[in-house]
């Protein structure tokens, strides 16, 4: 007798069991229609507070703000109504997070409604709308319009890349990179034309070892799309919506905004949910690789476990006040707009990320890019100073790499990144505090004396004389003797050469035949009529053979030119020099 009442008992339990886990998805009929939807509904939103377990969050629908996000794409809106949210709402990392009625998928929460909003008003995107990633064809790539070559060059910071202006009220999707200030991330993301899409830069975690893998990957479970693995992780991490098979959707908005993606997707865990007022977020580490993400569209992003995308690798040896660091190795995606970004945070973190470096140090850095298609880009450059000044150093070294990438000829395709660096705990600026020549009236074919006193920025002097041999023929025309460090010789020859490169591979060259910032250069200059034609120095023309380059003829991209190089001298310096004097001389 006592026994009839079990089942009554175990019934509540049974069911609660039902709630802690989100439904299985994939056939057509365990959808709910947005149409079927009215206020006051209520039902269950499942994420992941912490570690690896899909809590239910009571839901209760509000409404449906029509054309929200487009003519005909509607936004649920509904109110997070659980003790468990009280304190943050909806937070970044939530995005994706499936909302089920009646055991049915409704969509995704997607969306906070205001930046402080305390009640747990959210917005929701519908199936239906996220179902049309997967179930369109995917159109072919398109790549973004390339900047103009006079324009894209400007070495006191990158070019921000156009097209990428995504709306604000997207849940972030928390970008973490280990060990790199969150303040820094956001600088090179929007220095890199970042700053519109959804990544939020936040403090997070590395890589882990998550149980499952692939298969851990269920509806309500973190969803991480991966940048760079390895000794550096750079990933961003939401939540997985919906998943038929080995067919997966997330998000419920774009990550980047790409279309056609070949992302690196991984499980992931929680380590916690940060309750901040302003920016709740949650804090994870990424498993490994266990798939990809093929689209990155409006409604979701959408891609398939066990597909596996080609990455690039890469090497980083290390040496600091002479000694050997560990080396880092690693794989990162190959993409026109992703790959400077993903070179700009690795570097930030090598010299920020660790307690070997103090406030004012030096660094240099030296190595090659390998690409399928073209040939390897020279990377390298010195920077000393303050450590406040370190996104500015490293987004200059990477500027290359990142003007490779907006050319209009073709998509570089990394192989490889082999790097060397090298750093102390001193600063090491340098500046030309005059020059002078021994004899101002100097035989032509001759040598003369260079005298260049150099300052330090804490004021040590350096005293240099350089040995500068005078041409025949130049007498009978101005004469200066101009000293500079490679940077000044770089901002005038690049700005000058880059917009009549005719091809990546003559881009490539001329990037490559940058002058190191830590080098002095004494050159006899003069005057002279001449053009820069395909990337060349055309000096000293006549002026029918200019005439015959004009701009008006196949070298279209011509410009004018006066300066002749008769002669250089080239001093090492301990550090940076930076600046530039002229010498004037009369040769006899």
């Amino acid at each position: 007798m006592k026994h009839r009442f079990l089942p009554a008992l175990l019934l509540p339990l049974f069911w609660l069991g039902l709630a802690m886990r989100a439904p299985a998805t994939g056939p057509q009929e365990s959808l709910f229609p947005k149409s079927q939807l009215r206020p006051g509904m209520r039902g269950l939103t499942y994420t992941v507070l912490q570690g690896n377990k899909i809590e239910p969050l009571q839901t209760e629908i509000l409404g449906i703000a029509k054309d929200f996000v487009g003519p005909g794409l509607d936004l649920i809106i509904a109110k997070l109504v659980d003790s468990k949210t009280a304190t943050t709402g909806a937070v970044h990392g939530m995005s994706g997070s499936p909302l089920y009625i009646d055991g049915k998928l409704v969509g995704a929460l997607s969306r906070r409604i205001a930046s402080f909003e305390k009640d747990g008003h959210c917005g929701f995107t519908p199936i239906e709308d996220m179902l049309r990633v997967e179930q369109e064809p995917a159109p072919e790539p398109v790549r973004p319009l390339p900047t103009p070559l006079h324009d894209a060059w400007h070495w006191a910071g990158p070019l921000p890349l156009r097209g990428l202006a995504l709306r604000a009220d997207y849940l972030g999707i928390p970008l973490s990179v280990g060990g790199l200030n969150p303040k820094v991330v956001s600088r090179f993301l929007e220095a890199i034309g970042l700053r519109g899409t959804p990544v939020l830069a936040v403090p997070g975690g590395g890589t882990t070892t998550v149980a499952g893998g692939g298969s851990a990957l269920e509806p309500g479970a973190p969803l991480a799309a991966v940048m760079m693995t390895g000794d550096i992780n750079i990933s961003g991490t939401g939540t997985l919506t919906w998943r038929n098979g080995n067919r997966v959707l997330a998000f419920g908005h774009p990550m980047f905004g790409f279309g056609k993606s070949d992302l690196p997707m991984a499980a992931a865990e929680v380590v916690t949910t940060v309750p901040s007022y302003e920016t709740p977020y949650k804090l994870t580490n990424v498993g490994r690789v266990v798939g990809t993400i093929l689209e990155d569209r409006l409604s979701a992003i959408g891609g398939e476990v066990g597909q596996m995308p080609r990455l690039a690798s890469y090497r980083i040896e290390r040496l600091h006040r002479g000694r050997p660091l560990p080396v880092l190795r690693g794989e990162f995606v190959s993409h026109p707009l992703l790959t400077p970004l993903l070179v700009n945070l690795a570097m930030g973190q090598i010299f920020s990320a660790t307690d070997s470096f103090g406030r004012s140090f030096t660094l240099s850095v030296d190595g090659l890019v390998h690409f399928r298609n073209l040939p390897a880009l020279h990377l390298r450059g010195i920077y000393s100073g303050e450590d406040g000044d370190l996104a500015t150093a490293i987004l200059e070294m990477v500027q290359p790499l990142q003007l490779l990438f907006q050319q209009p000829w073709v998509e570089p395709v990394v192989e490889s990144l082999e790097l060397k660096t090298a750093s102390t705990e001193e600063e090491a600026n340098w500046g030309i505090e005059r020059a002078s020549v021994d004899n101002p009236r100097s035989p032509s074919g001759g040598t003369i004396w260079v005298n260049v006193v150099l300052q330090e920025r804490h004021g040590r002097r350096l005293t240099r004389r350089v040995p500068l041999r005078l041409p025949e023929g130049l007498h009978d025309q101005p004469v200066a003797i101009r000293i500079a460090s490679g940077h000044a010789l770089d901002m005038r020859a690049l700005l000058r050469k880059v917009p009549s490169a005719e091809s990546a591979e003559e881009l490539i060259a001329l990037l490559n035949d940058q002058h190191p910032n830590d080098t002095l250069y004494v050159q006899a200059i003069t005057e002279s009529s001449g053009l820069v034609s395909e990337a060349s120095d055309l000096p000293a023309l006549p002026p029918t053979v200019r005439a015959t380059l004009s701009p008006s003829t196949s070298s279209k991209q011509a410009d004018p030119w006066n300066e002749l190089v008769w002669s250089e001298q080239s001093l090492s310096v301990p550090g940076v020099v930076n600046g530039e004097q002229l010498v004037r001389i009369d040769v006899r």
